[in-house]
């Protein structure tokens, strides 16, 4: 799936990931992120820690990556929802 499926697949499916917060095409050094961005054309899926400080999680293809994220998000929301 392209990025942009998974933005509509996320909206229409209403996912419960606490505090975290999902963002699309930019790495942004804040806490409590998890994003997906582009950069010389390699994908990345990244989270950042308690400072800001951006982890990278994972890196390959736009397809590979989008999956990567939703079930990173799927994990996430689980761990939740055994609280």
């Amino acid at each position: 799936m392209t990025v942009n499926e998974l933005k509509d697949k996320l909206t229409s499916e209403k996912h419960f990931t606490g505090s975290l917060q999902i963002v699309f095409g930019v790495k942004i050094p804040s806490p409590d992120i998890l994003g997906i961005y582009e950069e010389n054309g390699v994908w990345y899926v990244y989270d950042t820690n308690d400072r800001g400080g951006i982890v990278i999680l994972d890196s390959g293809s736009e397809a590979d990556m989008a999956d990567a994220l939703y079930r990173r998000i799927l994990k996430i929301e689980k761990r939740y929802m055994k609280k």
